[in-house]
């Protein structure tokens, strides 16, 4: 397909990388890869055994992007801390985690401050701290260290932990966090804004620029969503657009037990069954109303009688693109998606960059216990 020339950041004079806010280096290319609840990686090459012994490990590193230059009116008050009024979804703050050396200098890879969270020390998570607060605030003061920016994070998300989820104990932070995302889930039924009868809506986590923590929510099949970008096979902003379709997630036939009333009910959608074989699946329940169960087992089928979307979408660098804003795909196979992005990898040497996109992927289990 054709595709519009652009003037990429592939540049050296586009990419500024600092090593403890005041050495600064030359690159040979650099490589961003990122995914949803964990830390983003910067990889990049360095050429001179001098730059290469500024690459010491546990080093704080800070990667501007663009093309002007960090400067002092792209940094803070304090001329030592740079980015935080210098921002695009680019700009980057780690710590250098791997150093390979080479014949003239390094390959060198940094992790963002999410990875100080999964290193953290063991925390001890008491219920009288945990039972009863929002998720979003466990969340907010369990990434607030001193090297990660959380002075955004205010409000809440309407979930309640409660001692069922699991949270206390003895844990590292990110596991900690980790498990409260897990838990910020919810089903949303409004019709004037879904097409199905269950739509879940639910939470992520990043750091999509310099050191700030983001929480943000995910509703991909509200039909309000509006897309930062679309793609097609005949359009000219796409390298390659890769679709995956799988059944993974496909439910064409359930059953829902209750073992204490004796209750077994199970529900079938001939067409997909004729159509791609049976996927059958079997859930648990407390629930002892005939009715609710009926109901809740019809809405879950037909939920996920059909085979999941994924899609791998190629672009220029030109533009900058986070986790979790959503992309319209149109492809001859399954017509128009949009779909939140939950990958991206960045490649400044080539000038492109991969954009994973895809729901989250809750079981019938899962969804039996948020509808009953």
């Amino acid at each position: 397909m054709a595709v519009i020339s652009s003037d990429p950041l592939v540049n050296s004079s586009d990419i500024s990388i600092i090593i403890d806010d005041k050495e600064t280096i030359s690159t040979i290319d650099l490589k961003y890869s990122h995914r949803i609840n964990a830390a983003r990686i910067a990889e990049f090459s360095v050429n001179s055994l001098e730059d290469s012994l500024k690459c010491r490990i546990g080093a704080k590193i800070t990667v501007f992007v663009g093309r002007v230059p960090p400067n002092i009116n792209s940094m803070t008050n304090d001329a030592t801390n740079f980015g935080y009024s210098y921002t695009n979804h680019y700009h980057f703050q780690g710590i250098i985690r791997q150093v390979t050396p080479t014949p003239n200098g390094a390959n060198v890879i940094a992790y963002d401050y999410i990875s100080l969270l999964k290193t953290s020390q063991i925390e001890e998570f008491k219920p009288e701290d945990v039972i009863g607060r929002d998720l979003f605030t466990l969340i907010a003061d369990a990434a607030n260290i001193e090297q990660i920016d959380t002075s955004n994070l205010v409000g809440g998300i309407g979930i309640d932990a409660t001692a069922e989820m699991g949270l206390t104990g003895l844990k590292t932070r990110k596991e900690f966090i980790d498990l409260c995302i897990a838990n910020s889930v919810s089903v949303a039924t409004d019709s004037s804004k879904y097409f199905d009868a269950i739509n879940p809506v639910y939470y992520q986590y990043a750091i999509k620029t310099n050191n700030v923590f983001d929480i943000y929510k995910l509703d991909p099949d509200n039909v309000n969503n509006k897309p930062v970008l679309s793609v097609s096979l005949d359009s000219n902003n796409a390298y390659d657009i890769s679709p995956t379709i799988d059944t993974q997630r496909l439910i064409n036939s359930l059953t829902v037990e209750n073992q204490k009333i004796g209750l077994i009910f199970t529900h079938n959608d001939n067409s997909s069954i004729s159509q791609y074989g049976v996927v059958s699946n079997l859930v648990s329940t407390n629930e002892t109303r005939r009715e609710v169960i009926e109901t809740t087992a019809f809405e879950i089928v037909s939920r996920f009688s059909k085979p999941t979307i994924k899609y791998e979408v190629q672009i220029s660098n030109e533009n900058a693109y986070c986790l979790g804003q959503y992309v319209s795909v149109t492809s001859n196979i399954v017509g128009e998606r949009t779909l939140p992005i939950q990958g991206i990898n960045t490649d400044f040497s080539t000038g492109k960059t991969k954009l994973t996109l895809g729901e989250k992927e809750l079981s019938a289990q899962e969804l039996i216990r948020l509808v009953r």
